[in-house]
């Protein structure tokens, strides 16, 4: 897709109506050039720090834009597996290329646990023993129990997670080659349950009409790329950064 389709598919995109403007409201995130993680919607970013922070905002804007447009697509319908195949189409239009994202059912028999203990391990096997050591989001998982659940970043994600019949969320860890393009490694959840789950990160397994699905992918983008859009979707995306992105302090 060349960059003038790119732009013209950002700006025809269909997006939520935002909540209501205020002078105080947040337009822009301050990031830093240290290890660090945000909650974007429904979405734990990780951003290491090969990540400047120009492009921190310019990857967190299209995974928000993605997340925005999915759950416009989505409305009150429950398949959890359509909102995440628009999400994708998002990223593929503005410039991801996402290898293979195929969803895998676990057997809730199988899961101990709350929600954030239970996937530390996945996602430690996802990373290596290594970078999990080294990990942000890791370290913020296995202190929830402790934290405040009205933290702002925990606030933003649950409403952000919701789905009409279930849950979705995404941990994506985020780097960048010596040229600054970046990659993102993706872990994507969905639960399919009779109900919307709150708190998602603090849901038990026990009710056994409830799916979880699993799926890992790699996406990849040029950072000139990213660079020569990124003014239309920031664009798009500054009414929703006070209700959808929050930096998580640990």
């Amino acid at each position: 897709m060349s960059q003038p389709v790119s732009r013209d598919f950002v700006m025809m995109l269909a997006l939520p109506d935002s909540g209501p403007a205020f002078e105080s409201a947040v337009t822009e995130i301050a990031y830093s050039d240290q290890r660090e993680a945000v909650a974007v919607g429904a979405q734990i970013a990780e951003f290491g720090p090969t990540v400047t922070p120009e492009l921190r905002a310019a990857v967190a804007d299209s995974l928000l834009l993605a997340q925005l447009a999915a759950n416009k697509a989505a409305g009150d319908q429950g398949d959890v597996i359509a909102w995440y195949r628009k999400y994708v189409e998002v990223l593929q239009g503005v410039g991801w290329l996402v290898h293979d994202m195929e969803f895998q059912s676990q057997e809730l028999a199988q899961i101990d646990g709350d929600m954030h203990t239970a996937i530390i391990p996945v996602i430690t096997a996802m990373l290596g023993p290594a970078a999990a050591a080294a990990s942000v989001v890791i370290a913020v998982l296995k202190g929830l129990q402790e934290m405040d659940k009205d933290n702002p970043w925990i606030t933003v994600f649950d409403r952000a997670s919701q789905h009409a019949s279930g849950a979705k969320f995404q941990l994506g860890f985020v780097d960048a080659d010596a040229q600054g393009n970046p990659e993102i490694k993706l872990m994507a959840l969905a639960i399919d349950a009779q109900r919307s789950v709150t708190q998602v990160l603090f849901f038990k397994f026990s009710d056994q009409s409830t799916t979880l699905r699993r799926a890992e992918s790699t996406l990849k983008s040029q950072r000139a790329r990213l660079d020569s859009i990124k003014g239309a979707v920031s664009q798009r995306v500054q009414p929703f950064l006070t209700d959808y992105i929050s930096k998580i302090e640990i």
